[in-house]
């Protein structure tokens, strides 16, 4: 992996939200976002911190009154290039930048797949719709993007999506961004179809490294090899010494 991603790449926003925040969503207050982000970093100790633009959407969704599940593939693009979103996802941003101080910050995104699966019914998650969210989410990216930013993660489950994502990873590659995908699902077994990526981590063979599973919070997973690059979400529901206890256990891998 590049020097700027640790070798056991943490995403614990969900787990956070519930422990720190008491299940409020912290999208809701963007003035506050980068004082919750500091403080689930303190939490894990993390050195690198995720920026998580799905919950983003979500909340704004519940805010606004919006049923993401009917917008459809045009009305999701419409939501991603609407000003008021773009300037709520910024100043979220601009306090996570101000509070994390030396800390590495990353942008995390859904894929096309992703994305579809939530705006789309299944039978309009076509190409051309993937491909129209692909072009959407990259103009989000450029919109966002910040020196601050050191790395862009993807999350993907649809494997169709994977020949749509040249978009993003040319805007990682002009912002000399690391650029990590996430594949999950039936997606895990196309890893080896993902290109323009510094890292891909997958569930099973196929990719540069693993996507862990939850089990591995409870002790029911073994850990990895510590020259293998993963990535693991913190379950929300887990009790938080029983997470402090494994972050200790995993010791020098936790990012």
């Amino acid at each position: 992996m590049t020097a700027s991603l640790p070798p056991l790449w943490i995403d614990g926003y969900a787990f956070g939200a519930r422990v720190l925040r008491g299940g409020e969503e912290p999208w809701k207050t963007p003035d506050d976002f980068g004082f919750f982000l500091r403080d689930l970093a303190q939490l894990l100790s993390l050195d690198l911190v995720e920026v998580p633009v799905l919950p983003a959407i979500l909340a704004w969704g519940e805010m606004e009154g919006v049923a993401l599940g009917s917008l459809g593939a045009d009305g999701m693009e419409r939501l991603m290039a609407d000003t008021r979103f773009r300037a709520h996802l910024k100043r979220g941003l601009e306090t996570a930048a101000g509070a994390l101080g030396s800390r590495a910050l990353a942008l995390s995104l859904p894929g096309p797949g992703v994305l579809a699966a939530l705006c789309c019914p299944e039978d309009e998650r076509d190409e051309d719709a993937l491909d129209d969210l692909a072009l959407s989410l990259a103009d989000l990216l450029r919109a966002l993007y910040r020196p601050e930013l050191s790395a862009f993660r993807f999350a993907e489950s649809d494997p169709r999506a994977l020949d749509f994502f040249d978009p993003l990873t040319n805007v990682a590659r002009h912002y000399e961004a690391a650029s990590v995908l996430v594949l999950t699902g039936e997606a895990s077994a196309a890893a080896e179809e993902a290109s323009g990526f510094d890292a891909v981590l997958c569930e099973g063979e196929g990719g540069s490294g693993l996507v862990l599973p939850a089990a591995i919070w409870n002790g029911a997973s073994a850990v990895p090899a510590s020259d293998i690059p993963a990535f693991t979400e913190v379950p929300a529901d887990m009790v938080p010494e029983t997470v402090l206890a494994r972050l200790r256990q995993l010791g020098g891998q936790a990012a």
